[in-house]
């Protein structure tokens, strides 16, 4: 009798997998089936002999488990590519290589073993080739995203938007607050968070102090971001502190650097445990931004004041701004990560190189001698070596190491190899940019390469900061202005040199991976230039 269990049991197992599992996507219903499994278990127990419920879930969990093995290792269509066996097994083995969140070196390491296409988990394929760009991002490109985009699920924003038709709709409604006319009202809003930038740094000179850039870019990144889209700053320039909601919101996007890999993970930690350890960081910002968007929604239009990023959401929602609250909670949320962050991490590489190279540093001074420094457009027409600096720290120190997963729909030909559909695919920056045969001498920062030795950008495909195509950053332009203009208000009133001892090769060497990167610690000293204006 107990065999007949054992064999029900086994073939319920087999049978759950062929029918269910391998069809379609279970991240998001992951709770619900591990609830669902432990009630079947529990009922098991409740209503039958402790010796045969113990014999079905054994022989179904052993089923279960080796008809998955088996399909992954034998039989699944990714079968032929390499990569380690562990991760043809289960993406638990990459949470524990990307512990430390350096995922941007482990798949490093990967591609310096297997080559261009290696196999990073049962169903994920990465991809250190430059055509991964227009192939996943491309105008002809039938890829989505990838399951990680579910991350605020049931939480809405055009970033995690996976259906392109509601993602295009959505793009629309962002595109309203970046045009060339909001842009340049944007500009007035930047300044004077720069002037309070230099009035932290003049304090520190003023007390012999060396500055911490790392937290100074990420309070200007946040303040401006803050007041784009609440209209009112975090003010930590100003307090000279982190706000305690930023404070939160690093802390909620560290368990990204583990836990990106396996979202069906996240979806359990969050539905199940959302007030557990750095969980409990997350949902109280989540919190906080939904509140602060209500706050919002109730201020009166005020056309004598410059619009903010919500006030065209607002307008966009105004026939039911409830109802489109998980949506402009969603933008929110991501637009001050994805727009804080970014611009900090580059502005970091930007002024580690310039302090190290002080070269770098007076070329961009020797062009601002006659341009209007407060102008980005000026910036951008009269100063190529500034432009160049940005670009070739772009490259160097990416925002997005390894994050941007998508999703093959049907089969896709990349590079010359077939790729099948139902896949995910990573297109890891870090690596991309740093190939040799697409950048000469790519581990260098050479800002020539970009003005005056077009030949050292050997392909350029291999270059996409922001992404190709429709997805490609919505407020790409607005962070170019503002690395354009705090990079010009610097340089232009302060020489630069980092401290005696220090190289900045922390800055990469302890960078984390948790979607964005979080560069590590860079310190600089300061000197005001002789006959420096005031910008005060």
């Amino acid at each position: 009798m107990n065999g007949l269990y054992a064999l029900g049991g086994g073939a319920l197992g087999v049978s759950i997998h062929h029918g269910l599992f391998i069809h379609g996507e279970w991240h998001v219903q992951a709770p619900t089936i591990f609830l669902g499994h432990l009630l079947a278990f529990s009922l098991l127990h409740v209503f039958l002999d402790s010796g045969i419920s113990l014999c079905i879930i054994t022989n179904y969990l052993f089923c279960l488990l080796s008809s998955i093995i088996i399909y992954r290792v034998f039989f699944h269509p990714l079968r032929h590519f390499p990569g380690p066996l562990s991760a043809r097994l289960t993406k638990l083995w990459h949470v524990w290589k990307a512990r430390d969140s350096r995922n941007h070196r482990v798949l490093e390491d990967l591609r310096l073993q297997y080559g261009d296409f290696v196999r990073t988990g049962p169903n994920e394929l990465t991809i250190f080739h430059p055509d991964i760009f227009m192939a996943i991002d491309g105008p002809k490109s039938t890829c989505v995203k990838a399951e990680w985009y579910d991350l605020l699920y049931p939480k809405l924003s055009l970033v995690t938007s996976r259906v392109k038709e509601t993602h295009a709709a959505r793009r629309r409604q962002w595109n309203r607050g970046f045009t060339s006319k909001s842009l340049e009202q944007y500009i007035t809003k930047i300044l004077p968070y720069i002037t309070q930038l230099e009035h932290r740094i003049d304090a520190d000179i003023h007390h012999q102090h060396i500055s911490n850039i790392t937290d100074l870019f990420y309070w200007f990144g946040f303040d401006t971001m803050g007041d784009f889209v609440f209209n009112k700053s975090f003010d930590m320039l100003h307090r000279n502190e982190w706000h305690f909601v930023v404070v939160l919101l690093r802390r909620a996007m560290s368990i990204l650097g583990p836990l990106s890999p396996v979202p069906w993970f996240v979806q359990i930690a969050f539905k199940l445990f959302p007030r557990v350890w750095i969980l409990g960081d997350w949902f109280r910002m989540v919190a906080w931004c939904e509140g602060q968007m209500r706050e919002r929604m109730k201020l009166p239009e005020d056309k004598t004041l410059i619009p903010d990023v919500a006030h065209y959401l607002l307008a966009s929602a105004k026939s039911d701004p409830s109802q489109n609250l998980p949506w402009l909670t969603g933008d929110s949320i991501l637009a001050i990560v994805a727009g804080s962050e970014p611009t900090a991490t580059t502005l970091i590489g930007i002024f580690c190189e310039l302090a190290r190279s002080p070269y770098h540093a007076e070329r961009i001074y020797q062009e601002l001698e006659t341009v209007d420094i407060c102008d980005p457009r000026a910036l951008a027409k009269e100063c190529p070596y500034l432009e160049a600096v940005i670009a070739e720290a772009l490259r160097m120190y990416p925002a997005l190491p390894t994050g941007g997963n998508r999703k093959t729909c049907e089969e896709v030909v990349i590079a010359g190899r077939r790729v099948p559909g139902g896949v995910t695919l990573v297109a890891p920056r870090w690596s991309i940019f740093r190939r040799e045969d697409c950048f000469d001498r790519a581990d260098e920062f050479i800002p020539e390469r970009w003005y005056g030795h077009p030949e050292m950008v050997r392909n350029k495909a291999a270059y996409a900061p922001f992404g190709t195509g429709h997805h490609s950053c919505v407020g790409r332009f607005l962070a170019m202005d503002d690395m354009r203009l705090v990079t010009a208000r610097l340089v232009k009133k302060y020489h630069l040199s980092l401290p005696a001892g220090e190289t900045g090769e922390d800055v990469l060497g302890d960078m984390r991976d948790q979607f964005t990167a979080t560069p590590g610690r860079l310190r600089v000293m300061f000197r005001v230039r002789d006959n420096s204006p005031s910008t005060s």
